[in-house]
C-alpha cells in the first residue's frame, strides 16, 4: 500500500507531527500496526518510546534517530530530510535553527514537492515580494527601480526590486502591459491552500520587521498591542477563529477601497505561555489517588 505520509514528508516542518500522522495512517492501513509493532521493527526495547517522542516528552538522540529511520524504512533524500528536520526542531540556539532551516529548504528545492509548489515558493521567498507586487501597480515609479526600491520600508536595493518584479511576472503574479505598466491578474493573494512550510520564512521575517517597527516608527504609524489571558483550549480555538474573521474582513475592506496610499502588514499571533494547568492538575490527582 502507498504510504502517503512518507510521500508528503517534505510538507512537514515538525518531525513529531510527521510521526503522529505516520502512525495514524499505518494503523488505518495495517490492523497489526501498533507502537509495540513499530518498536520491535525499529529495535527499541520500550514500546512507549515513540509515543513519548510524539507527545514531546522525549528527544531523539543520534542512536534513537537511526532506529526511527529503520522503523520508518525511509532512505536517501527523505531520510536526510527527516534527520535535518529533527535537528531543526531540537535546535537550542537561533543560529542552529537557521542553519538547519536552510538545509531543509535546499533539500526541498530538489524534490517534486518544490516543483509542484514552485510558484508559491517563489512568491513567499522574500518578504518584500508581496510589497513590490502592490507598489509596482499602484505607485508612480515609471520604471525607475531605484525609486521603487526606496518606497519599501525598510528600503531595499534597486537590483532586488528589479529581480522581484521579474520574478513576479515570471510566476504570473504581475502582468507586464504593452505600455510598460503592470497589472495584477488577481487583486488578492491568500495563503489558504499554501503549505505552512512555504510561508514560514516570510512570516518569521514579518515578525522581525514588527520588532523593528516598534523601535523605529512613530506610534501614530504603527499599532502593536497584546494581552495575556487564561482560558480553555475550546475558547482559544473560538478566539483564533475570530482572528481569522478579522483577517478576512481587513482583506475585503482593502479591496473595496478606491484610494490606496500605503502597503501595510497585519500580523496575528496567538501562542501558549504556560503548560496546560488542568492536565497537570489531573496528573497530580491521579498520582495522589495511586498513593
Amino acid at each position: 500500500m502507498q504510504n502517503l505520509t512518507v510521500e508528503k514528508i517534505y510538507e512537514y516542518d515538525n518531525y513529531r507531527f510527521f510521526l503522529r500522522d505516520y502512525f495514524s495512517e499505518q494503523k488505518r492501513l495495517k490492523s497489526m500496526f501498533s507502537h509495540r509493532y513499530f518498536a520491535k521493527r525499529a529495535g527499541f526495547s520500550s514500546s512507549s518510546f515513540c509515543a513519548h517522542v510524539i507527545d514531546g516528552k522525549r528527544q531523539l538522540t543520534e542512536k534513537s534517530l537511526k532506529k526511527i529511520l529503520k522503523g520508518l524504512g525511509i532512505r536517501g533524500r527523505r531520510a536526510t530530510y527527516f534527520r535535518c528536520l529533527v535537528m531543526y526542531n531540537q535546535a537550542v540556539t537561533v543560529e542552529e535553527r537557521e542553519l538547519y532551516f536552510k538545509k531543509l529548504d535546499r533539500i526541498r528545492k530538489n524534490t517534486e514537492f518544490y516543483t509542484v509548489k514552485k510558484k508559491q515558493y517563489a512568491y513567499y521567498d522574500k518578504w518584500y515580494y508581496p510589497v513590490i507586487r502592490e507598489l509596482a501597480v499602484y505607485s508612480s515609479w515609471n520604471g525607475d527601480y531605484t525609486r521603487l526600491a526606496a518606497m519599501v520600508t525598510p528600503p531595499i536595493q534597486p537590483e532586488k526590486a528589479r529581480k522581484a518584479v521579474d520574478t513576479l511576472v515570471e510566476i504570473g503574479m504581475l502582468i507586464n502591459k504593452e505600455d510598460g505598466s503592470f497589472a495584477q491578474p488577481h487583486e488578492a493573494v491568500t495563503a489558504k491552500d499554501v503549505p505552512p512550510v512555504v510561508t514560514r520564512k516570510t512570516r518569521r521575517d514579518y515578525i522581525h520587521l514588527a520588532e523593528e517597527a516598534m523601535e523605529k516608527l512613530p506610534i501614530e504609524e504603527r499599532h502593536i498591542s497584546g494581552v495575556t489571558v487564561l482560558m480553555s483550549e475550546v475558547k482559544f480555538k473560538e478566539v483564533t477563529e475570530k482572528l481569522d474573521e478579522i483577517r478576512r474582513s481587513i482583506l475585503s475592506e482593502s479591496l473595496d477601497e478606491d484610494i490606496k496610499s500605503r502597503v501595510y502588514q497585519f500580523n496575528f499571533q496567538a501562542f501558549p505561555l504556560s503548560k496546560d494547568i488542568m492536565k497537570l492538575k489531573n496528573r497530580s490527582d491521579k498520582r495522589r489517588d495511586r498513593e
